[in-house]
């Protein structure tokens, strides 16, 4: 299969909890994007400044990380969704690196559907070999057991799609 790499973003602990299950489920590598100057989860304006930064399509500066995520066979990439897209250290991510004809499955953590963020997650990957994709919504709050249960499944059927 080749090495597989799960990539993610999480402020609030949502996105950390499936990325913790699924590379627990795979054995796979992780990394965790920091940006350098990060968003108070606690405050209420984490809303208002994580969404501008959103809607904006701000990129900004993550903190150093040793591993290059080019040399992987598969890319697993998470992120929280904010105002209806994907958040803003995803899209830094995103630009320092081109993972066009990369392996890619996503997953996304919303307090509603995410439909409309997935959507904007797959057209900004539009040029990688997207294998799958699945949404939670608040997976914390709504039954953590069978998010992480999901996740399992979920990660283990990337895994196959990817060994045939």
């Amino acid at each position: 299969m080749g090495k597989v790499l799960v990539v993610y973003y999480s402020l609030t602990g949502n996105t950390k909890m499936i990325a913790e299950t699924i590379v627990e489920a795979i054995n796979s590598d992780v990394l965790e994007l920091k940006p350098v100057k990060e968003l108070d989860a606690e405050s209420g304006m984490r809303y208002f400044w994580g969404g501008f930064q959103a809607t904006m399509k701000k990129k900004p500066k993550l903190e150093e990380f040793d591993i290059n995520p080019l040399g992987y066979n598969l890319i697993i990439l998470g992120t929280p969704v904010w105002a209806w897209t994907f958040s803003p250290p995803i899209r830094s991510f995103l630009k320092k690196y081109d993972l066009t004809k990369k392996n890619i499955a996503l997953w996304v953590c919303a307090q509603g559907d995410g439909i409309k963020a997935m959507d904007r997650f797959k057209d900004a990957l539009k040029d990688a070999n997207i294998i799958g994709e699945v949404r939670f919504q608040e997976p914390k709050q709504n039954t953590p057991e069978n998010a992480k249960e999901r996740a399992v499944v979920w990660a283990n059927e990337i895994i196959q799609k990817i060994n045939n």
